[in-house]
C-alpha cells in the first residue's frame, strides 16, 4: 500500500507538470529594479521569484520537482533509509493527523504552551535549534517558494490569478505534507513538530502573499533562491540519494563593494560564505557548509535511538563538514562542488542542464534539451555518476 500511495502521487504530479509546460513560457526577466522602487507599495514588474530560465536548476522548476526535493528531502538522512518503500507512510499520515487534529494535547505532552513556544518558536530558547528550519525553511524558504509557484502557474496560460493562488497552496501542501509524513522515520518521535511546521508554512504563504514582502527578499540589493538538487532513484533498491531543499540568500548589506554575503540554509546543505560576480550574469559562491553521505545499495543505515527531546549539536554530528562552492546565472544554479573534509573525504558534484546547440544524436536534434549531471565519490559512503535532463527532475541511477 505505501508503495502504492508513492506512484500514486508521483504520477499525478508529473501529470500536472507535463500539462504546464505544453503551454507558453513567460519572457525570462533580465534585471531587478532600484531599490527605491521594490520597496514602493505597487510593484512596477510582475515577478520576483519565476523567470522562467531554459538552463540549470530553473529549466526542472516545477511541481514535480518542489513535492520530491522538499516533500522527499529526509529519506537517507538523520538516521533514515533511502529506500522508498521501507518508510512508513499510514503511521507519518496518522501522526500529522493527530498532531493537527489534538493541537491542546500536543502542547500539553510536550510540556505545555511556554515549553512548546520555548522549543520551536522563541529562538535561542531551547537547546535542539528547532526554531532555525522553522523560521529559515517553513517561514522564509518554503514562503517565498509558495510565492515562485503562484508566479510558475500564472505564467501559464488559462491561469487566473486566484487559480494560480490556488495551485501553488496545493503544491506546496503536498510537498509540506509528504514531508511531515516521511519525517516520523526520524529518530525523535514527537508530534510537536508538524503542528509547529504547519504555523511556520501558514505564516510564511500568507507573508509571501504581500508585493511588499515579496520585493524585501528581491531586489537589487538582496537575492534570494530556491536551489534544489537533482534527485537519483537507485534501480537496485527504490533508494532516493541527491535530492535537496536549500535556500540561498546573498547580499552586500548595503556596501559599495562587489563582494556579497552568501548564506545557504535546508538540507543537504546550511553555511556561509561570500559570492564574487565572475561576469555580468554569473556568480560564483565559497560557503563553509556542510553536505551528508549516501548509503550503499541494500544497506541498513544505523537509526539512531528513539527519543523525545535532541539538541543542535547531536544533529550537526550527523552531517559532513565541507567546504561549498556554487555557480549560479541570474540565480539558476548552473553547478555546485561540496568538498566534505570530516569526518571523511568526500566530493558531491552536481553540473544542472544546459543546452547545447547543434547537439544531435544519430540525425536526432537535441539542441533544446537541456542535459546535466552528478557525481559522488565518497571515503565512507556510496559512489555514483550519471546524467540529468531538464525535462525530468526525478533520474535513474546507480550507486556503488
Amino acid at each position: 500500500m505505501s508503495g502504492y500511495w508513492f506512484v500514486s502521487v508521483l504520477s499525478c504530479l508529473f501529470l500536472v507538470e507535463a500539462f504546464a509546460q505544453e503551454t507558453a513560457p513567460l519572457p525570462e526577466a533580465n534585471q531587478l529594479p532600484e531599490l527605491a522602487r521594490t520597496l514602493s507599495a505597487s510593484s512596477s514588474r510582475d515577478n520576483f521569484f519565476y523567470f522562467n530560465q531554459p538552463y540549470g536548476s530553473e529549466s526542472q522548476f516545477g511541481p514535480l520537482n518542489v513535492w520530491v526535493n522538499v516533500g522527499l528531502v529526509v529519506p537517507g538522512r538523520l538516521g533514515t533509509q533511502p529506500q522508498l518503500d521501507e518508510i512508513n507512510y499510514a503511521k507519518g499520515w496518522q501522526q500529522l493527523k493527530s498532531s493537527l487534529k489534538n493541537q491542546r494535547d500536543v502542547l500539553d505532552e510536550s510540556g505545555g504552551t511556554n515549553e512548546s513556544l520555548k522549543k520551536e518558536f522563541i529562538p535561542f530558547a531551547h537547546p535542539s535549534g528547532a526554531w532555525l528550519p522553522n523560521y529559515f525553511l517553513h517561514l522564509l524558504g518554503e514562503g517565498m517558494l509558495s510565492r515562485k509557484l503562484e508566479e510558475y502557474y500564472l505564467s501559464q496560460e488559462g491561469n487566473s490569478p486566484l487559480q494560480a493562488k490556488i495551485k501553488a497552496i496545493i503544491t506546496l501542501a503536498a510537498a509540506q505534507a509528504t514531508n511531515e509524513v516521511v519525517e516520523y522515520e526520524l529518530p525523535w518521535e514527537q508530534r510537536l513538530d508538524p503542528l509547529a511546521d504547519f504555523y511556520f508554512n501558514l505564516a510564511g504563504i500568507i507573508a509571501f502573499s504581500f508585493d511588499e514582502v515579496a520585493q524585501l527578499f528581491s531586489n537589487d540589493y538582496l537575492d534570494y533562491y530556491y536551489w534544489p538538487g537533482q534527485p537519483i532513484i537507485d534501480l537496485q533498491d527504490g533508494a532516493l540519494f541527491n535530492q535537496g531543499e536549500q535556500y540561498y540568500f546573498r547580499s552586500k548589506l548595503g556596501f559599495d563593494t562587489q563582494t556579497s554575503l552568501a548564506i545557504i540554509s535546508g538540507m543537504p546543505a546550511t553555511g556561509l560564505g561570500i559570492s564574487y560576480p565572475v561576469t555580468m550574469d554569473d556568480q560564483l559562491s565559497v560557503l563553509f557548509a556542510t553536505d551528508v553521505a549516501v548509503s550503499h545499495p541494500h544497506e541498513t543505515v544505523d537509526s539512531l535511538e528513539r527519543g523525545t527531546d535532541f539538541t543542535a549539536s547531536e544533529i550537526a554530528k550527523l552531517y559532513n563538514q565541507s567546504l561549498n562552492i556554487y555557480w549560479d546565472k541570474k540565480g539558476s544554479l548552473m553547478g555546485s562542488v561540496a568538498l566534505s573534509y570530516h569526518p571523511f573525504y568526500q566530493v558531491s558534484m552536481n553540473l544542472y542542464p544546459q543546452t547545447y546547440p547543434g547537439l544531435s544524436v544519430a540525425g536526432i536534434a537535441l539542441a533544446d534539451l537541456g542535459i546535466g549531471g552528478y557525481l559522488i565519490a565518497s571515503q565512507g559512503g556510496a559512489n555514483s555518476i550519471g546524467l540529468t535532463l531538464s525535462l525530468s527532475p526525478v533520474m535513474f541511477g546507480i550507486r556503488r
